[in-house]
């Protein structure tokens, strides 16, 4: 009889290394396979190549690797249901007057350049807007960031730059439902024992963390936020998915394919 497989550094696990994520990797430093640290456009180019086995994938990516990739059960991510604060779009003009603008895109992004282009090019029926990665803030009219990034930005805007656009609001006022940003996702040909052996580490670990949701809080000082700023940002976030949730991936992936963004840049 064949030994049941057990998680090893062969197997290579992903995790986003922004704020949001902290809670899940309160066991990590324990974490009985193979971790890389990836941003989650470079995370999904990754996975693509077959260089990661399971990860924190950014939403976009999860839509287009549907056809090797999974959502590991019972589906964990980072959701949330509303204002994210560390999905923004700061700029010279109010959303609504973008048109023909010239957007500078976080290198970073691979879920939040695809909903921003359904908030502005097919919410807001903008003509002639322009995304470019990485920009100088002098060449844009407005600047998307994500993550640690943005939430430093926050206070500390480039000069001109005095409108903000939450991404998570925008979407919950279009659509009535919350934003799934990131989910865990699992290669489809990895053993079935393996899978279950990292959902139930990664769910052990999410459990330490949002039990001391404080102390993980007090951990993050990359975006120099307060510890008290920082909990209340953490608690915005749903960590194990519920059925709105799902509903609101759902939506984002019809509308990705209805109009013609599902594909990698």
């Amino acid at each position: 009889m064949n030994p049941t497989p057990k998680l090893s550094t062969a197997t290579i696990a992903a995790r986003i290394p922004y704020a949001n994520a902290a809670p899940f990797y309160a066991l990590w430093a324990d974490a009985p396979f193979a971790v890389r640290n990836l941003v989650p456009r470079e995370l999904g180019r990754e996975a693509e190549a077959g260089n990661v086995d399971l990860g924190l994938m950014a939403a976009g990516d999860f839509v287009r690797l549907k056809d090797r990739f999974e959502l590991l059960q019972p589906p964990m991510g980072l959701a949330a249901r509303g204002q994210v604060m560390s999905v923004l779009l700061f700029s010279r003009r109010p959303a609504a007057a973008l048109a023909n603008a010239l957007i500078s895109v976080s290198p970073e992004t691979s879920t939040s350049v695809r909903l921003l282009h359904l908030l502005l090019d097919v919410r807001r029926g903008l003509p002639g807007v322009r995304y470019v990665r990485g920009l100088e803030p002098a060449q844009a009219d407005a600047l998307l960031m994500i993550g640690d990034s943005a939430m430093r930005m926050r206070n500390r805007r480039p000069a001109g730059f005095t409108h903000t656009l939450d991404l998570g609001s925008d979407w919950l006022e279009w659509t009535g439902l919350p934003f799934t940003f990131a989910v865990w996702a699992v290669r489809s040909s990895l053993d079935p024992a393996l899978k279950d052996e990292f959902a139930r580490f990664l769910d052990a670990s999410l459990a330490a963390g949002l039990a001391d949701l404080p102390a993980v809080a007090r951990q993050q000082t990359e975006p120099g936020w307060t510890a008290d700023e920082m909990e209340a940002y953490l608690r915005c976030f749903h960590y194990r998915f519920g059925p709105e949730d799902l509903k609101g991936l759902e939506r984002f992936e019809e509308l990705l394919r209805q109009h013609d963004l599902i594909r990698g840049d």
